[in-house]
């Protein structure tokens, strides 16, 4: 329900050097003993499951999701309806982490530092007014900074001063899938709530981030609903949405 890990997204052009400082900055947070998670946005359909392996199986066998688990990762395969935006992916990743650095996402509303190798400021995939800093190889006439390629541990320091430390406390809930927008104070009485009656359970300590899902009637579908959907009585029915 809560979504409070920092998110950064780093966007730019094919080609102009945005995995490269994705690795720098994941090198760099890692150094200062972050937590860091890592989104790859692409259009291009992605097949990591091998022909043959039991996940596979299962895959051709039409199961919605697959998770290949071990002691050291965990992998899972999902199916999806629609492209999930930056908020939804984030929330399968979890909230174990200090900070996740996507790749790409020029739409989302998270905090975008834009990697830009021509120096052209008509070259750019996103206007100045969206973005909190550019990383270029040359100067560029923008009120916001401007770091250089190599700049990284000063674009590290800008990400934890003034971005990271700049952000307030907030709140996602997402049904079916979905963000449900909120106005601010439906989120401070709804956090407030909760975290108060949390915050009285021995077991608990400090609060940083907080998740909860409810599995509304149990999965199952009401009477009017199963008869309009052709099921027999008792049928769990999954909504796709």
């Amino acid at each position: 329900m809560n979504l409070m890990v920092p998110v950064i997204a780093i966007v730019g052009k094919s080609g102009a050097g945005k995995t490269v400082i994705m690795e720098k900055l994941i090198t760099e947070f890692k150094a200062r003993g972050y937590c860091v998670g890592a989104v790859k946005h692409t259009h291009q359909a992605v097949e990591l499951d091998e022909p043959g392996k039991d996940s596979w199986r299962f895959s051709q066998a039409d199961s919605d999701a697959v998770a290949v688990s071990s002691p050291s990762r965990i992998t899972i395969f999902k199916k999806l309806d629609r492209e999930p935006s930056l908020e939804q992916t984030v929330l399968l990743l979890g909230d174990s982490y200090d900070i996740i650095l996507a790749e790409g996402f020029k739409t989302t509303r998270a905090p975008k530092i834009e990697v830009c190798t021509t120096g052209k400021t008509e070259d750019m995939v996103c206007s100045e007014s969206d973005l909190r800093a550019v990383i270029s190889d040359r100067r560029l006439p923008l009120k916001i900074p401007v770091f250089g390629r190599d700049d990284i541990v000063k674009v590290a320091d800008f990400i934890e001063h003034e971005i990271i430390a700049a952000m307030p406390s907030d709140m996602y809930v997402m049904i079916n899938g979905r963000n449900l927008p909120l106005k601010r104070f439906v989120k401070d009485i709804i956090s407030s709530s909760i975290l108060a009656m949390l915050g009285t359970l021995k077991t608990v300590g400090i609060i940083k981030t907080t998740q909860i899902s409810i599995r509304a009637n149990n999965g199952m579908a009401d009477s009017k609903t199963r008869k309009k959907a052709g099921a027999p009585e008792g049928t769990p029915l999954r909504k796709n949405t």
